[in-house]
């Protein structure tokens, strides 16, 4: 019995091994979760093996979880009884139909929709459930979950246990030692999550009319990079204006985790929440559990007292509620004069700027704005229980001198700014020093490439990773800053040398210009798309939101800046958005004019402008209409204005003969089909179907206009291996190491015939199609599908016939695949059968 287990475990190893190259060759290039889990499988480097404790190495396991036992319990301990309270009233609060809308009784698509919410292979929590299975099994077991779920929004608490959790630890730094050096984060039970999840989808909806725009996370609509993009301008614009301010950056000391819950209720009825909804809350609050995992192994329980939990789906929307109350306090304090912020043209002032808990003031270089903020801060510390934390806070003078701001800093002990600083992962300040951090993401590129084997992978692997990976790593930085010439050619060449697979210290032939492979299939490339389209397309994101009066702060604080009107906006300074302006019209000299594809929807025609916008037809009707467009008094008159009186109420003058006359003939003309109604006025793109302005169209048609063209466009088959694909785009171009094409690159060969029949040379055709090896393989392949073999002699001849015969479209997708894939197997049979040698760049062909 024992020899036949033996052989039946020998056998389905051998079957499971068989499966895997199965998996391989089906998914092994294509762009899935299996792709991706053998590239970036590699070993945890997050085991603990010592901590220091009182002073001493430790490496006993136990001993460890007591220390971070001790650690986390005294973190989350209960918080003193005396606080301050809130005592004003908050302008913005929530309707009864909104308050009842947030209790409305949960029903069970709303349970499941929450389940389908949630990510399949999250770290599950003590009840060891992953959403995955839910999903898989909801049929049996969504009756149960369902309950459960129920029983909270009923009683509101948590059955037993559910409430539990699992604490994570990761490495705040590298090769950390202290238990201070690890961030703790959540794993809670999917029946927690649930809740939660179904909580934060009921908030998401309200939660926009609640937050002030100075916070741009965790809210619809909103955008990350406001706030670096912001402060660089207002430092640009204080360095021209001779402006003392003042920039702090606070830092709160574990932000999430010293939240208090009595002031958090008190936040949520400030704002208007009901009881039920408070409850509900609370419940999710009370009686939080967790056991820290070291190493895999969980320690004893301890209970939570405060702190929200970095994990929970809820935890982001509480929080920026927590700091509302903040913005609030801060806006008093500047309405009442007491706290003065940067004071912009256009009676636009800004004091403050959230993301989450990264918060900075700005204001006035004085010393009464500095009391301001530091009494504001303790105050806020003693009601919600969030302390900064002034060693890691910073603080930049502009227009001050460095004794004057080191001076100050060291008043509230913090510590100084360089003319530079990170805010939100982006170098704001100092236009040099964004080099360094252009040399850092291609520092970064390098990096990402060294973790992968570039011989271990086939030609369709690597277009995989570029396309999903590598093409995804910059963007961050390229959504807000253009990058220099030097940098996109340095970053194209990294793409380049890993697509040929060349390493960085090695040269080849590529066979194929890079700019062929970067155009769009349609154009004949393989559709990767270069940096350039990329950072040029997420620029003029902001020039869109601009035209389009998005009514951000960004775009309040821009047209304060510059005016109302981007084409009166200077190109001369050295500011951001002036640079994004400069681009904006290069591209406009390169053939691509962005407004052209900007246009207004009628509606009411109230806030669109009758001559400068585009909203009929595809021209401003100050280009097409110039003579009448001098003649008017009011530039900026509305369209409901102008087309609810005289066209003609408005000019200085009425028009005089010839062409004058004959401009106002055709404007009344062209007006006589338009209609005003009761709706709002829309902004559209009509580069995309829907209207929305959308980075990837953009993209692709700065591609198109840039990037050369074929004239024949890339056949794919997805039916095949993407390497498959590749060698048929290659050959299509000849662009193989044929015999022939060696020659003609100089390369010294013995003989440029077939190493096959040796009569004829070869080249792609003769390879594919000529050669009595081709005509054998086409011949089979032909008889297995019944068809009538042919003696091509190209591609467009194979291409003829293979239009011409009558199968379905997916038999022939079938056909056309097996087709290539043997045009492939026969190519490498002959690479194989007779060497080749492998020819690198010789001094010669350098020469």
């Amino acid at each position: 019995m024992k020899n036949k287990l033996l052989n039946i475990n020998e056998i389905e190893a051998k079957e499971n091994f068989q499966k895997s190259k199965v998996s391989w060759a089906i998914e092994g290039d294509e762009n899935t979760k299996f792709f991706h889990g053998i590239i970036n499988k590699r070993r945890s480097h997050l085991a603990v093996r010592g901590i220091f404790v009182d002073g001493f190495w430790c490496t006993d396991p136990d001993k460890i979880k007591k220390a971070f036992l001790n650690h986390f319990e005294a973190r989350f301990k209960k918080p003193v009884p005396y606080r301050f309270k809130i005592n004003f009233q908050f302008p913005k609060k929530l309707i009864q139909s909104q308050v009842d809308d947030l209790e409305r009784e949960v029903s069970r698509e709303e349970i499941k929709a929450a389940v389908w919410n949630c990510g399949e292979n999250k770290s599950p929590g003590p009840d060891g459930y992953t959403f995955e299975f839910l999903k898989k099994y909801w049929a049996v077991i969504g009756p149960d979950i369902s309950e459960a779920v129920d029983y909270f929004f009923v009683k509101g608490t948590f059955p037993k246990g559910c409430n539990s959790s699992f604490i994570t630890l990761i490495p705040k730094v590298l090769d950390a030692k202290l238990v201070s050096e690890f961030r703790p984060i959540c794993l809670i039970g999917c029946v927690y999550k649930i809740v939660t999840k179904i909580l934060a989808n009921r908030l998401m909806e309200v939660i926009s009319k609640l937050i002030s725009d100075t916070k741009s996370a965790f809210v619809a609509g909103r955008q990350i990079l406001d706030g670096p993009f912001i402060l660089d301008e207002l430092i640009h614009w204080c360095k021209r204006r001779n402006k003392q301010a003042m920039f702090f950056k606070v830092d709160f000391a574990k932000a999430y985790d010293s939240i208090r819950w009595d002031y958090l209720l008190d936040v949520l009825e400030a704002f208007g929440f009901g009881p039920v909804w408070r409850s509900w809350i609370l419940g999710s609050l009370n009686s939080s559990k967790a056991s820290i995992l070291v190493n895999g192994s969980p320690s004893n329980e301890f209970t939570f007292h405060c702190g929200l939990k970095q994990g929970d789906p809820l935890a982001p929307y509480l929080f920026i509620l927590v700091m509302e109350s903040l913005h609030l306090s801060i806006r008093r304090m500047v309405d009442n004069g007491l706290y003065k912020g940067i004071q912009l043209p256009g009676a636009v002032s800004i004091s403050h700027m959230f993301y989450a808990d990264d918060v900075m003031f700005l204001g006035e270089w004085s010393d009464e704005n500095f009391k301001v903020i530091v009494n504001i801060l303790k105050c806020f510390f003693i009601a919600s229980g969030l302390r900064i934390n002034f060693s890691k806070s910073q603080l930049l003078g502009v227009g001050v001198s460095n004794e004057v701001v080191k001076l100050a800093a060291a008043s509230i002990g913090c510590s100084i700014m360089e003319k530079k600083f990170c805010y939100l992962g982006v170098t704001v300040g100092d236009r040099m020093s964004r080099v360094k951090a252009w040399e850092n993401v291609i520092v970064k590129l390098r990096s990402r490439l060294s973790k992968w084997k570039t011989k271990t992978l086939s030609i369709g692997g690597r277009l995989t990773l570029l396309k999903s990976v590598l093409g995804a790593s910059p963007i961050y930085t390229m959504s807000i800053y253009k990058v220099p010439y030097g940098v996109l050619k340095a970053m194209e060449s990294i793409r380049s040398r890993f697509f040929n697979g060349m390493n960085q210290d090695e040269s080849k032939i590529t066979w194929i210009a890079w700019n062929k492979v970067l155009a769009s299939k349609k154009r004949g490339g393989l559709g990767v798309s270069s940096f350039f389209a990329l950072n040029r397309a997420l620029l003029l994101k902001w020039v869109w939101r601009f035209i389009s009066h998005d009514g951000s702060l960004w775009s309040r604080v821009i047209r304060a800046l510059y005016g109302h009107y981007i084409d009166n906006h200077t190109k001369s300074l050295s500011s951001n958005w002036c640079a994004i302006v400069r681009e904006f019209h290069s591209l406009k000299d390169k053939g691509f004019d962005l407004l052209s594809h900007c246009k207004k929807r009628i509606g009411n025609g109230i806030d669109t402008s009758f001559w400068l916008d585009i909203w009929i037809e595809d021209m401003a009707l100050r280009f097409r209409f110039p003579r009448l467009f001098a003649l008017e008094v009011d530039k900026g008159i509305s369209v409901a204005e102008k087309l609810n009186s005289s066209v003609t109420l408005s000019f200085r003058r009425e028009p005089r003969g010839g062409i004058e006359t004959q401009q106002l003939h055709d404007m009344v003309a062209l007006l006589d089909s338009t209609i005003l109604s009761i709706s709002r006025d829309r902004w559209y793109f009509d580069l995309s179907g829907d209207g929305e302005f959308r980075v990837k169209e953009l993209r692709s048609n700065i591609d198109d206009k840039l990037l050369p063209f074929h004239s024949e466009a890339t056949r794919w088959v997805n039916l095949v291996p993407i390497k498959v694909n590749i060698f048929v785009w290659r050959a299509r171009r000849d662009c193989l190491p044929t015999r022939a094409n060696l020659v003609h690159r100089g390369i010294d060969i013995e003989s440029s015939n077939c190493p096959i029949c040796l009569d004829h040379e070869e080249n792609i055709v003769h390879v594919l199609f000529s050669c009595n090896l081709a005509q054998c393989v086409l011949r089979k392949v032909c008889c297995w599908w019944d068809l009538v073999p042919q003696n091509w002699l190209s591609f467009s001849e194979w291409q003829e016939w293979f239009t011409s015969i009558r199968l379905t479209s997916k038999s022939k997708l079938l056909l056309e695949g097996l087709g290539e894939n043997a045009e492939q197997k026969q190519y490498e049979l002959e690479e194989s059968k007779f060497t080749r040698c492998e020819f690198s760049c010789s001094k010669r062909f350098q020469e």
